[in-house]
């Protein structure tokens, strides 16, 4: 058994929810800033030379996608190890579904980004 390798399955079920976890923060704080941009009157505000809430959301972004990509890749370089405890499928099966939620959530958080990076956060100001 390798003791670098082998990890316990708690922690293999919370790899599968780290990414769904991830997106749901990065959703949270992307409409939290476009709330606060738009309640306080910030939205044309810029922040080094850049607008404040395309900016911040773009950090957002960065900070959620850096996990998520080093959760798929640690899982995906784990799916080719043979079965454990037993020969049962559960641990390769949690494993892929790491790897399939994760990827899910990259690409959930470019396309929820995309919108609040693009459109103005406050919609038309007349």
């Amino acid at each position: 058994m390798n003791a670098a390798r082998d990890t316990s399955p708690a922690f293999e079920v919370l790899r599968s929810a780290a990414g769904l976890a991830l997106w749901a923060g990065h959703f949270g704080v992307i409409y939290a800033v476009n709330a606060f941009a738009c309640e306080r009157g910030l939205a044309g505000t810029r922040l080094f030379g850049l607008p404040w809430v395309p900016a911040v959301v773009g950090l957002a972004t960065l900070a959620a996608l850096l996990p998520l990509g080093l959760i798929l890749w640690s899982v995906m370089s784990r799916l080719d190890q043979p079965l454990a405890e037993g020969g049962e499928a559960e641990p390769r099966f949690t494993r892929w579904f790491a790897a399939a939620t994760s990827s899910y959530a990259i690409l959930a958080v470019l396309f929820q980004a995309a919108p609040a990076v693009i459109v103005p956060s406050c919609g038309p100001v007349h």
